[in-house]
C-alpha cells in the first residue's frame, strides 16, 4: 500500500511516499481502506520532532491521527462494526495513529459511524479539532447560556468547531481572524468579529466569562486580562504549558488557566456525529491535498493561513 512515512524529524520535506506492507487487524481491531485523513497542527509538530509525542516513536514512521474510510475487514471480538460501514474516528492518539496511508489499523473505540449527509473528507477533518473544542468548551470552561467568550483564531481547525459548540450553548461569541473571514464568522454564530491585524481585542472585549486561545505567549497574556474574576482561559498549545508569566497573571486576575490535552472520548465523537448528521455542526475544508502532496499539505497547516480544515484523500 501508498503510506506517506517520516524517516527523520525535520521539515514537510521529510515526509517521503512509498510502498509499504499492508497492516493486518488483531481480533480487538478495526482495519480502514482510508478514505481521507485529517492534517493537524499537532501533526505538523511530531513531524518536526518538537513535540512531546515525537519522543514516543521510533522512525521510520507512518503519522496522522484523524481518519476516516472504510472498515475492511474486523477482528473477531469487534461487534459494534462490520465490514463495508463507513466509519471515522481520531486513531492511535496520543501515541500513534497511522492515518497518512491507504490502509489503517483503529481500535474500535476510536471510531464512530460516519453521518450519510457528509463526505468522507469531511469526515476525516472531523475528529480531533472537534473533540479538542468540543472538551474545551463543554469539560473544561462549562460554557453556559449567555456567557460571554472570546475564541481567538476562531476561522481555524479548532476555532470554527468551537464557535458552533459554543452557540449551541446559548454564549454571546466574540473571534479573532483576518477581516477576509468575517462573514464567515457571522456564518457559524460569532457576534462580534475582531480583525486582529487591524483592531487590539483587547480594548472590544472586557469582563469576559471565557477566553479559548490558540496563541499562547502575548495573545495569552492579553486574553487574560480581558476575563472576569472567576472566569476561564483555555490555553490550547501545549508547548506553551505552565508558563511562569502567564500563571502570575492569572494568579493577580483571580482565573482558572487550563492547558488541556484532548483525550479521546467515544461518548463525545458521537453526539459530534449526531450534530452533523442533524446539521447542527458543519465542517469547513479549506483545501484537499492527495496523498503524493503530503509536503504541501503540511506546509498549508503550518502557513497557519487557512479556514478550517486540511485534508488528505487517498486517491
Amino acid at each position: 500500500m501508498k503510506a506517506a512515512i517520516l524517516n527523520q524529524f525535520g521539515n514537510a520535506s521529510e515526509l517521503q511516499v512509498t510502498h509499504v506492507a499492508k497492516p493486518v487487524a488483531n481480533k480487538d481491531q478495526v482495519l480502514i481502506k482510508v478514505m481521507g485523513a485529517g492534517i493537524n497542527p499537532v501533526d505538523t509538530k511530531v513531524r518536526a520532532g518538537t513535540s512531546a509525542m515525537s519522543k514516543k516513536i521510533q522512525l521510520p514512521e507512518i503519522l496522522g491521527f484523524d481518519v476516516s474510510g472504510i472498515a475492511e475487514a474486523t477482528g473477531e471480538k469487534v461487534s459494534d462494526f462490520k465490514s463495508g460501514d463507513a466509519v471515522f474516528g481520531c486513531i492511535g492518539f496520543p501515541d500513534m495513529g497511522r492515518a497518512y496511508a491507504e490502509y489503517a489499523i483503529a481500535d474500535p473505540k476510536s471510531l464512530v459511524k460516519k453521518p450519510n449527509n457528509i463526505t468522507f473528507e469531511e469526515a476525516a477533518a472531523v475528529s480531533l479539532a472537534g473533540l479538542t473544542a468540543y472538551q474545551a468548551i463543554n469539560e473544561h470552561i462549562k460554557l453556559q447560556p449567555k456567557q460571554t467568550i472570546l475564541i481567538q483564531a476562531a476561522a481555524g481547525g479548532v476555532g470554527h468547531f468551537a464557535v458552533q459548540f459554543a452557540k449551541l450553548e446559548g454564549a454571546y461569541i466574540s473571534g479573532t481572524a483576518s477581516n477576509k473571514n468575517a462573514e464567515f464568522l457571522k456564518s457559524l454564530g460569532v457576534d462580534k468579529v475582531i480583525d486582529y491585524k487591524n483592531e487590539k481585542f483587547e480594548d472590544l472585549v472586557s469582563n469576559l466569562d471565557a477566553v479559548l486561545d490558540a496563541m499562547g505567549g502575548e495573545i495569552l497574556y492579553r486574553s487574560i486580562a480581558c476575563v472576569k474574576p472567576g472566569g476561564t482561559v483555555v490555553c490550547l498549545p501545549s508547548s506553551t504549558k505552565d508558563d511562569p508569566k502567564a500563571i502570575e497573571l492569572a494568579k493577580k486576575h483571580g482565573i482558572k488557566l487550563i492547558w488541556p490535552m484532548m483525550h479521546a472520548d467515544n461518548k463525545q465523537l458521537q453526539r459530534i456525529a449526531d450534530l452533523l448528521a442533524q446539521d447542527k455542526l458543519k465542517v469547513h475544508i479549506d483545501k484537499v491535498f492527495n496523498l503524493d502532496q503530503i509536503v504541501e499539505a503540511h506546509k498549508a497547516v503550518e502557513s497557519h493561513s487557512t479556514k478550517g480544515k486540511i485534508v488528505v484523500e487517498m486517491v
